[in-house]
C-alpha cells in the first residue's frame, strides 16, 4: 500500500473513533512515514498536508496516538485488509473478531511481547 493510501487508512480509522466517542486509542502501523507525518507538523509542500493535518486534529481531540509497529507485530491488520479487500462494502466494521483474527491478534501480542525469540 502506498503512502497516500495508509494515511487514508488512519484517517477513516479516526474518524470511526471520533464517531464512536472513543478516546485514548493506539493506532499502530507499519508504515514508518506516516508515524512520521503524523507526528511531526507536515511541512508546506508535504503533497498530504490536508489528510495529515485533519487526522492530526482528531488525534489531539482524541487523545490517540499512532506508532509504528514491524510489519510482524501486525498479522492481525494484514488478515483485516485481506478481509476488506474481498468485501464488496467500501466500508467494513468488524464488531466481533472470527477465530482467525482472534488468533492473529493472539500472534501478534506474542510477537510484541518478544515470545517469538528462539
Amino acid at each position: 500500500m502506498g503512502l497516500e493510501a495508509e494515511l487514508w487508512a488512519v484517517y477513516k480509522g479516526l474518524k470511526i473513533i471520533l464517531q464512536r466517542g472513543m478516546n485514548k486509542v493506539i493506532i499502530e502501523t507499519d508504515a514508518e512515514q506516516v508515524v512520521q507525518l503524523l507526528n511531526e507538523e507536515p511541512g508546506a509542500k508535504c503533497p498530504f498536508r490536508g489528510i495529515v493535518e485533519d487526522s492530526r486534529i482528531i488525534l489531539r481531540g482524541c487523545k490517540c496516538i499512532v506508532q509504528h509497529v514491524c510489519r510482524g507485530g501486525n498479522i492481525c491488520a494484514d488478515n483485516l485488509a485481506k478481509l476488506g479487500a474481498n468485501q464488496p462494502l467500501e466500508l467494513l466494521i468488524v464488531n466481533e473478531p472470527s477465530d482467525e483474527i482472534r488468533h492473529a491478534l493472539v500472534a501478534d501480542l506474542l510477537y510484541l511481547d518478544g515470545s517469538n525469540e528462539a
